[in-house]
């Protein structure tokens, strides 16, 4: 079972490694942009992630669920779970489900 900081602290590193795959300059670019238009550091993704989602929706478009879609799939990974894409869910519905199912383990 995973403690809430482990999860924050995984969730932390694989928002860092899915923006990454946008490039270094552009992952850096991004969190800038987040911290200074959002009032998000990159420490407090984690607890805002809700906004976080909303300022990648911003400046990605459509290229935000992408994204998503991949820092979801690196989370499981990363906490040895089973990732299965639903097609609706956002980053934050793959977040909660990894809550839920880490509660119960």
């Amino acid at each position: 079972m995973t403690r809430p900081l482990e999860l924050e602290e995984s969730l932390l590193q694989v928002v860092d490694d899915g923006l990454l795959a946008l490039g270094t300059i552009a992952r850096a670019a991004i969190y800038e942009r987040i911290q200074a238009s959002y009032q998000v550091r990159r420490e407090e993704i984690p607890e805002k992630l809700l906004i976080f989602r909303k300022a990648l929706q911003d400046l990605l478009g459509l290229g935000a669920k992408t994204i998503e879609k991949l820092i979801a799939k690196n989370l499981y990974n990363r906490l040895g779970l089973e990732f299965t894409e639903h097609d609706s869910w956002t980053l934050i519905d793959y977040a909660s489900h990894v809550k839920t199912v880490e509660r119960h383990a």
